[in-house]
């Protein structure tokens, strides 16, 4: 059994690399991920000049590892975020996510990437071992809030395959999240913008506005933060700490196999379960390839042991 991510086997990125001397742009971006690489990307094509600094690979940490589930259904239900933060705010939350959509279908289409982009549904399920009448109650409101905000949003007595009762988001998506970045990187050099890889940012100078790497600096105007994890940048010590003291790091758990054609519909699917579990699907000649995933846990903390 491999243990290399699908999505960083069945697509090599080329090398850039390291930042060897002192570089002059308007905007660094720290991060190479889908943020950093997307931000780099429309940056340069709106004419400043950038520099994205990676400390590892392009696209090979969390970005090489994730799931590329395009949604903009949040993780909290779009009921509870109303019912927290009002309607107006809730509704803005999903519309963002829908437009981060949107850009993604719109570049792929300009570009011509090759990406395996695709719209699909996406079905929140009932937990497949057991449900409750207050789970069905909780996903039919969650449909009436979604569709009544204006999204394409339905409660299902049954979904296809499961067979369970579920809420269907239309016009989701999904794609190969490396074959999509791996095009946008390559757009960025140039013409007074860099790419470099194994160049981790290690000191900021706010007065000079400048960043150290590999013992060079780069100097900018602006800088944008694209890490998974704040880095201080030109923040205090006291402020990025007082941060990251309210952040938590999570570790999932993900597998892809391949199963004969049309098995599963071609869809996303997650459930109600705490964590959840999800699934997408994707279609390949001969065969179909399913990532399943789930029991995330706090990184270092002991898993959950719920039964699957």
């Amino acid at each position: 059994m491999k243990n290399v991510p699908f999505w960083i086997d069945s697509a090599p990125i080329q090398k850039f690399p390291k930042i060897q001397r002192n570089v002059n742009v308007e905007v660094v971006v720290v991060g190479a991920g889908v943020t950093g690489i997307t931000t780099a990307y429309l940056l340069k094509i709106a004419g400043l000049t950038v520099a994205l600094i990676e400390r590892e690979h392009v696209a090979s940490i969390d970005t090489g590892h994730t799931t590329a589930h395009l949604t903009y259904v949040t993780d909290v239900e779009l009921q509870k975020l109303a019912r927290n933060f009002g309607k107006d705010h809730a509704q803005a939350a999903w519309d963002a996510g829908a437009a981060a959509v949107d850009e993604i279908e719109r570049i792929v289409r300009e570009e011509e990437i090759e990406c395996e982009f695709r719209r699909v549904p996406g079905y929140l399920h009932v937990r497949v071992d057991e449900s409750s009448k207050r789970e069905v109650s909780s996903l039919k409101k969650e449909a009436d809030v979604a569709a009544k905000l204006g999204f394409d949003a339905a409660y299902l007595n049954s979904i296809p395959y499961f067979n369970l009762p579920a809420v269907r988001f239309a016009n989701q998506a999904k794609f190969h999240p490396r074959k999509y970045l791996r095009a946008l990187v390559q757009r960025i050099p140039g013409a007074g913008s860099h790419v470099f890889e194994k160049s981790a940012a290690t000191e900021f100078d706010a007065k000079k506005r400048r960043v150290k790497v590999n013992r060079n600096w780069i100097s900018f105007d602006r800088v944008v933060m694209a890490t998974n994890n704040p880095l201080v940048g030109l923040a205090s010590i006291t402020s990025a700490t007082l941060l990251q003291t309210k952040l938590s790091l999570y570790t999932s758990y993900a597998f892809g196999a391949r199963v004969p054609s049309n098995t599963v519909p071609e869809a996303l699917f997650w459930d109600t379960r705490e964590p959840y579990d999800y699934l997408r699907i994707d279609r390949h000649r001969g065969f179909d390839y399913i990532v399943y995933g789930g029991e995330d846990h706090k990184t270092g903390q002991k898993k959950s042991t719920t039964k699957t």
